[in-house]
């Protein structure tokens, strides 16, 4: 298994969004970026989630290996469409 560092964000709980960083483990970054939004609680829900090799990358601005975004996230400026839920989202 592989560390991975995650920064996600919830939805504004009511007026700010709460941000956490946390350490996970997985086989890959994007099975270790899954379990981490299965296993996401907090009362206002995931907006987003990057995941990257370690601290220092985040630290460093490098690119993060890989994105969850929830439709609100994806589409936000923009009209999200009738057949999709604000709260869910994927892989990016």
């Amino acid at each position: 298994m592989n560390e991975y560092f995650i920064i996600a964000n919830s939805f504004a709980a009511p007026f700010f969004s709460d941000t956490s960083e946390k350490f996970v483990e997985g086989i890959n970054p994007e099975a270790a970026l899954l379990s981490f939004v299965e296993n996401y609680n907090h009362p206002s829900g995931l907006f987003s989630a990057w995941l990257y090799k370690d601290a220092n990358s985040e630290r460093k601005n490098e690119k993060p290996l890989a994105k969850w975004e929830s439709n609100a996230a994806v589409y936000q400026g923009k009209e999200i469409p009738l057949e999709l839920n604000p709260k869910l989202g994927s892989l990016r």
